[in-house]
């Protein structure tokens, strides 16, 4: 790793870390041709980017899409009915008084909470929120101090990160997806998870490939009655690639890439059994390449007295990636009757936390949401949910509390079995992956005066002198104290190394 001099370093700071909020409120009335309700079985809200811009002067503008899907039942049937709504909204959002034209900005969306209840048979009313989290980083360049021609200049070396390249494109995918079924009454639930399976670098470009997995549960139809009393699985891979510009980049450089799915909607053909998705991901790479930078961090002048200022750096370390496969489970306990079967599960992971506990140990922790579709030994549909928290140590190496993360976790699979006491035991395969910065501290010179009004006294009556070191001195410390150069009293007294620890009787030249 070549050393190099600078006039510039470059800083990763996070310009926002927030939250930002929406209600969504609905007043819906039944259309003719559905059946009233007897019981709401499940009401979600599924909140979604459609799209966002950053300006140049740090506003972040955004277009949100909130899917609400509530699922019923009539009196006397075992049918299920559902009703899929839209709530749309825009937000504007001061996220930096900077120029962050630039910066990375990543979402993570989820529900709050939300209730659902029937005004009347004909008449549902449906209260809930909606947040995301919102960050956004920057890669910021920080010029150092300009010196003065003549001055004596001492430097250290840091061993860091340099300019942090980014690039992000979107993408947008529209598949027709065949179930093998007869025909689709509607969508009950869904997921998308995507993955990274490769990426190369050729020619100051990231090629990055992988997929999205298309998870479904979805109502087979009932000519009779227009509802659903059997429920199905789909799973579908849909292959996605991109290739971003990214000036700079080779293959010296640690490579974090991700993919993230901003909108996603399934849309059911009930008649041939084709399920349409139409999805927009956003596909994201993140490279860094260690160098070794020297920093100025002393200066005197052997002519006239010198006064300056330093400034504290933070600078990040060549970055360790770490990926790591953890297993969470939950039970879900069915209240009045006893279980059945089981249509399909789904899980997810909010407010995930990646960081190093009271113990010294990593710990990864957040909320396990869990939920099953099935049906009871009387026939009649029913839907568990249950949410609670978790911790697990994750065995990861050479991290302290001076460590920071960037990392995603999702889960990629979900599985089940029914317990002997007729409990849902819930398996949520989840896979953690990132990059792990250690924070390098390095002192600068901010602003050096050299006051020419004040010229040092000089002897003529020697030109060397004689002094006796301890051995905590070095040439910088002698020279800086007896006003000569490091280059003549490393000359004249026979040193090699500008760094050596020097002890007994050192000659001082006179310059």
């Amino acid at each position: 790793m070549e050393e190099i001099n600078k006039s510039a370093v470059y800083i990763d700071e996070t310009v926002f870390d927030g939250q930002t909020e929406q209600g969504v409120e609905l007043d819906y009335i039944l259309p003719d041709y559905c059946p009233d309700i007897f019981k709401i079985l499940s009401c979600s809200l599924t909140p979604k980017i459609v799209s966002y811009s950053v300006s140049s002067d740090g506003r972040l503008s955004l277009d949100g899409v909130v899917y609400i899907k509530v699922l019923y039942l009539t009196e006397g049937s075992s049918d299920v009915f559902c009703v899929d709504q839209r709530y749309t909204y825009s937000k504007l959002i001061d996220i930096s008084k900077k120029d962050i034209s630039a910066a990375s900005v990543c979402f993570e969306m989820k529900q709050d909470y939300c209730t659902c209840r029937a005004v009347s048979p004909r008449r549902i009313d449906v209260r809930g929120a909606v947040s995301g989290r919102i960050r956004a980083e920057s890669c910021r360049e920080h010029a150092l101090c300009e010196i003065p021609e003549g001055l004596q200049v001492r430097t250290q070396t840091v061993n860091c990160c340099g300019k942090t390249l980014y690039a992000q494109k979107q993408l947008l995918s529209s598949e027709e997806i065949e179930t093998g079924s007869g025909g689709v009454a509607f969508i009950m639930d869904s997921s998308a998870c995507p993955k990274v399976t490769d990426v190369r670098i050729v020619a100051d470009k990231a090629v990055v490939k992988g997929s999205v997995v298309v998870n479904a549960l979805y109502g087979l139809p009932d000519a009779d009655t227009n509802g659903s009393s059997e429920a199905e699985k789909m799973t579908a891979e849909i292959p996605i690639s991109a290739i971003l510009d990214i000036y700079g980049i080779t293959d010296d450089h640690v490579i974090m890439p991700s993919l993230n799915i901003l909108d996603f909607e399934l849309i059911p053909k009930s008649d041939s059994g084709i399920i349409s998705c139409r999805l927009t991901a956003e596909c994201c790479v993140k490279a860094w390449k260690a160098e070794k930078l020297s920093i100025p961090d002393d200066v005197y002048s052997t002519e006239f007295e010198t006064e300056y200022l330093t400034n504290t750096l933070r600078l990040n370390s060549y970055p360790r990636t770490f990926s790591q496969s953890l297993t969470l489970k939950m039970n879900l306990a069915a209240e009045n009757s006893e279980i059945r079967s089981v249509w399909d599960c789904r899980a997810e992971i909010k407010n995930p936390v990646f960081r190093i506990n009271e113990d010294k140990n990593p710990e990864f922790s957040g909320l396990l949401c869990c939920s099953a579709y099935g049906k009871n030994t009387d026939n009649i549909p029913f839907y568990m949910e249950k949410q609670e928290a978790f911790q697990q140590i994750i065995p990861v190496s050479d991290i302290n509390e001076n460590s920071s993360a960037q990392f995603t976790a999702r889960v990629t699979e979900t599985d089940f079995s029914i317990k002997s006491d007729g409990a849902i035991e819930i398996s949520a395969l989840t896979e953690l992956k990132g990059a792990l910065h250690d924070v390098v501290t390095a002192d600068t010179l901010s602003d050096i005066t050299v006051k020419e009004d004040k010229p040092k006294a000089k002897s003529e009556e020697f030109a060397l002198r004689i002094c006796y070191t301890d051995e905590q001195s070095d040439c910088w410390s002698i020279a800086k104290a007896y006003n000569t150069t490091v280059k003549a009293l490393m000359e004249e007294n026979g040193i090699i190394d500008e760094q050596e620890t020097l002890s007994g009787m050192i000659i001082i030249p006179t310059v």
